[in-house]
């Protein structure tokens, strides 16, 4: 630019310059964030050229009503990335210069992150550099720009002729009587603290089905994978499980490219789907072993000191897999499920053990329900699972003892005594409920995953098999996320099992054929 005199005077060079940004940045998502982000705060690398090609896909989606590009896309990649205000705040400012009569719903964990974005897309719509692309300076007829008495950060609509916005809430938040829009859910979980609570991973997921998903056009979520059970892990389990199901694009983008991070072939990226973790098959943006994603944001020394402050964190934080490879307990190609006994076996012993609770909220009261069987062979036949309170679990018991007795004769019925006077007395309460049963308790020592290993053992060696039943999903996720999250499936097969080895002891082989 030059200067003449004290009146500043743009060359034809330059002009033409600054004419080829602003249609690029009509054209493209990442020009785009380059061109309104004045001052260069924000810089398009090539990790944002192929996040932006694929949100290009969502919004040629609408664009062409569904019949080109990708309706839904899920991004997991490291924090600190530029993935949030390239999803969340780039690209509804980018879609709604392109289709102004779009609405966008973002959601997240809270309403203050929401409300967040929301303002900075708000803000971008009002901004110099956004009205030369798409605004009042921009060569459009109807030129997008923010309606005069849009003033609330949460919700704002854009000027007549354009029926466009953006509405902004967090989880469980009021989108009740909203249009359907576009779903962009960033970080629908906090963090690891909460991915741990099934509670907020249950509520996150029935908010996504019965509010978000049903006002979805189209959807993004971003965020960072914590658990093989949050919003992620169920949507891939899903997919797996479901044909009619939504069949989402997913990006994963790990930190560090290295062996562990990739699946070998596609059955074992669909095996890894049904836990609730994506394994990509290739980089996508041809990385060597050893590569980390984005050097200039964070070299590989950084990366590597980050690691090694914690793996498990840096696992789910920055490779997006919920858990280390190597502190996974249970493996799903241990559970072999069968619908009946081989011709010829009966079942020999027959043992439900109960692990109580006293909780609606909390942990799950849980009776598993093992046999040995002629053949040698352990079978897990139920598992009864629910939170009740006091009157409803001793309902429950005393109701599931009842059918064990008529189905199969003889069960001889366990459970665990609390600690104290307290827990004595619970575990006399639960006798004299079940006592047509001949009930028996015990306390329980050492930790969890002690007890778990002959388990563990038993169905990895094969001795230990399940019988077909709605309740088998539900008890081979919580095995397969042991020992984090709730354990009260494991705990309760994990003392059906050594109970009945305890009981076969000598006798085991006299019982077999």
């Amino acid at each position: 630019m030059a200067k003449r005199g004290t009146a500043l005077t743009v060359s034809q060079a330059e002009a033409r310059l600054e004419v080829g940004r602003i249609l690029l940045a009509r054209d493209d998502l990442a020009h785009f964030g380059e061109y309104v982000t004045d001052g260069g705060w924000w810089k398009a690398y090539e990790v944002h050229h192929y996040i932006a090609f694929w949100l290009n896909q969502v919004l040629k989606y609408l664009e062409t009503g569904g019949k080109d590009g990708i309706q839904f896309l899920m991004l997991l990649m490291p924090p600190q990335h530029g993935k949030s205000t390239e999803v969340s705040r780039l690209f509804p400012a980018f879609a709604l210069g392109r289709l102004p009569n779009l609405r966008f719903l973002d959601v997240s964990y809270g309403a203050d992150l929401a409300s967040d974005n929301s303002r900075a897309v708000r803000n971008l719509i009002m901004s110099p550099k956004y009205a030369e692309v798409f605004g009042n300076l921009s060569p459009d007829a109807e030129p997008v720009t923010l309606s005069s008495d849009s003033r609330a950060v949460a919700a704002w609509d854009l000027a007549s002729p354009h029926r466009g916005g953006m509405v902004a809430a967090g989880n469980g938040g009021a989108l009740s009587g909203r249009q359907r829009g576009v779903l962009l859910w960033d970080d629908p979980i906090k963090d690891h603290r909460a991915a741990e609570s099934q509670d907020v991973r249950d509520d996150a997921w029935d908010f996504y089905r019965s509010v978000l998903r049903p006002r979805a056009m189209a959807g993004v979520l971003v965020m960072t994978h914590w658990h093989p059970d949050d919003p992620a892990g169920r949507i891939m389990k899903q997919m797996q499980t479901n044909p009619n199901a939504d069949q989402w694009k997913i990006i994963s983008l790990p930190g560090i490219w290295e062996d562990g991070a990739f699946a070998l072939n596609e059955k074992e990226q669909k095996e890894k789907m049904l836990d609730g973790v994506y394994m990509p098959l290739t980089d996508p943006l041809g990385r060597q072993l050893g590569d980390v994603l984005c050097p200039a944001i964070m070299n590989k020394e950084e990366m590597l000191k980050i690691r090694a402050a914690d793996e498990y964190y840096f696992t789910a934080l920055y490779q997006q897999l919920p858990y280390p490879k190597d502190g996974q307990r249970y493996r799903r190609e241990w559970f072999t499920a069968v619908s009946k006994l081989p011709d010829g076996v009966t079942y020999k012993l027959l043992v439900r053990y109960w692990d109580k609770a006293n909780s609606t909220k909390g942990d799950y009261t849980v009776g598993a329900l093992m046999a040995f069987g002629s053949d040698g062979f352990y079978y897990l036949l139920d598992v009864v699972r629910g939170r009740w309170s006091s009157y409803e679990r001793d309902m429950q018991m005393e109701k599931t003892a009842a059918r064990d007795f008529v189905t199969y004769g003889r069960v001889h019925t366990w459970h665990q005594q609390d600690p104290g006077s307290a827990g004595k007395d619970s575990a006399e309460a639960t006798n004299r409920l079940l006592a047509r049963y001949a009930p028996r308790f015990e306390t329980v020592s050492g930790d969890k995953e002690v007890r778990s290993e002959p388990l563990e053992s038993g169905f990895q060696g094969g001795l230990v098999r399940m019988m077909l039943g709605a309740w088998n999903a539900d008890f081979v996720d919580e095995c397969l996320s042991f020992p984090r999250g709730h354990d009260d499936q494991v705990d309760a097969a994990a003392s059906a099992y050594s109970k009945l080895l305890e009981m076969t002891g000598s006798l085991r082989k006299s019982f077999v054929g």
